[in-house]
Parts: C-alpha cells; sequence; structure tokens
C-alpha cells in the first residue's frame, strides 16, 4: 500500500503539497494521445498522467505483496505457527547486534523495554 501522504496527494494534485517532479521524453504520437484522453476525462495532462501511474503503482503493489496459496499450505502454515518454538543461533546472534545495525531492531528492542 502506498503511503498516506501519496494517497492524499494522488487524491489532490494540490501544488503546495506535491514537490517531487519527474522529467520523461517521448514521442509525439504519445503526448497527443495523452493529452487527448486527458482532454476527454477532464484533467490536466500533469493530472492524467500522475493519477494513471499512481493506479498503476497501486496495482502492481497488490498483486506482488499477495500471497496466493492452497488450502492445503494454508492449514499447514497455520498449524506451524502454533507449533513450539526453537531458537535459530545465527538469528539471535543478529538481534544481540549494536542497536545502530538495524532500525527495526532498534525499534524493537526500544517496545521492549517500554512494554515491561
Amino acid at each position: 500500500m502506498l503511503s498516506k501522504s501519496i494517497r492524499h496527494a494522488w487524491g489532490t494534485y494540490m501544488t503546495d503539497t506535491l514537490t517531487g517532479r519527474l522529467n520523461f521524453r517521448l514521442a509525439p504520437a504519445q503526448e497527443e494521445a495523452l493529452r487527448h484522453v486527458a482532454a476527454i476525462t477532464g484533467q490536466s495532462l500533469s493530472g492524467f498522467v500522475l493519477s494513471s501511474a499512481i493506479e498503476h503503482a497501486q496495482e502492481v503493489l497488490q498483486r506482488t505483496n499477495a500471497l496466493a496459496v492452497s488450502n492445503r499450505v494454508f492449514v499447514a502454515f497455520v498449524s506451524a505457527l502454533g507449533e513450539p518454538t526453537e531458537e535459530v543461533p545465527e538469528l539471535a546472534e543478529l538481534f544481540e547486534g549494536t542497536p545502530q545495525t538495524c532500525p527495526a531492531v532498534r525499534s524493537r528492542r526500544q517496545r521492549v523495554r517500554v512494554g515491561r
């Protein structure tokens, strides 16, 4: 999923919230087609290109972030979650490093300290 600021910007096109810039070249026929479709949809060329790109990006993210498994595999996975755990020395060693090593480790340690 895209960040809240991107979703917000996607829906508003406000110049005070949009500070990034993209620049690209295209063939005259491509530009003409984009301008034509933007006009049909009542959007500016920039607005049409931005909304189309964001929509496509969201579709790609949904496809790549989805995990499809069979019912048999899902049941096996859920069953494994209930099994006793065993320590993996290599992973334990990673979490013993300094907090500066990984922001996720640092934030996890901070939450653990607060929760105690």
